[in-house]
């Protein structure tokens, strides 16, 4: 790849497990979705953690106590709209 792109090509997780599967004998087209594996295991560990340790929404609520928005509201944001 690098004497293709004339660069280095760094390759995480996503890209390193279907290039190993492809060398295995996998179709490409099956390996499409090994990505969206990778990261769905790792949205599972992410929620598996939230349920033996709830922090999320106390962290949540202390940003919003420290952080002050000071940009600009954009148009239609934080009023009602009633159809």
């Amino acid at each position: 790849m690098p004497e293709v792109l004339k660069k280095d090509l760094k390759l995480n997780v996503s890209g390193a497990i279907p290039a190993v599967l492809l060398g295995a004998g996998f179709p490409v087209q099956a390996l499409k979705g090994v990505p969206i594996l990778a990261r769905t295991a790792g949205l599972i560990a992410h929620m598996f953690e939230e349920i033996q340790q709830p922090i999320g929404f106390a962290l949540s609520y202390q940003a919003t106590r420290d952080v002050v928005y000071e940009g600009d509201v954009p148009t239609g944001f934080g009023t009602a709209q009633h159809a």
